[in-house]
C-alpha cells in the first residue's frame, strides 16, 4: 500500500510581471511630468515665454519605452549648454550667461541629477502598484 499525492500549482507570475511593468511605465510617466514642473522654475525667460512653453513630456507607451522631458525651442539647447563658442559671423560669446530672476543654463539635467531620488521613488511607487 503506498500514499500517492498529486500538487498542482498554478502561476499567475505572468499577471504579476505584466502589472509591475505597466506600473513602471506610468511611474516614468509621472516622474517625467514631475520633472518637467521642477525644470519649469529653471528655465531662462525670453521676451514671450517661448522656450518655457515649448516643454513637454513624450511619455512612455510600453515597456522598454522611455519617458522624456523636451523643451522645443530652437535655442533650448544653446541656452541649456550655454557655453563658450563663436558663431557663424565670428562672434565669441564667453558662455554661462546671467539669466533673470534665478534662472539658468542645464535648466532640465540640474533638477534631473538633483532629484534623482525623488523621481526614483515615483517611479518605485508606481511600480509597486502594478
Amino acid at each position: 500500500m503506498g500514499v500517492r499525492v498529486s500538487v498542482n500549482f498554478t502561476s499567475e507570475f505572468g499577471q504579476i510581471t505584466d502589472g509591475i511593468l505597466a506600473g513602471f511605465v506610468t511611474g516614468q510617466n509621472k516622474a517625467a511630468e514631475r520633472l518637467l514642473a521642477l525644470s519649469a522654475s529653471e528655465v531662462p525667460m525670453d521676451d514671450n515665454g517661448t522656450l518655457l512653453a515649448s516643454g513637454q513630456v513624450d511619455p512612455a507607451a510600453t515597456p522598454g519605452d522611455d519617458a522624456s522631458v523636451v523643451y522645443d525651442a530652437p535655442y533650448a539647447t544653446r541656452w541649456h549648454e550655454d557655453g563658450a563658442l563663436v558663431d557663424s559671423l565670428g562672434r565669441r560669446y564667453a558662455g554661462n550667461s546671467d539669466f533673470q530672476n534665478g534662472r539658468k543654463s542645464h535648466y532640465l539635467s540640474d533638477p534631473a541629477l538633483k532629484n534623482a531620488d525623488e523621481l526614483g521613488k515615483i517611479i518605485a511607487t508606481e511600480a509597486s502598484r502594478g
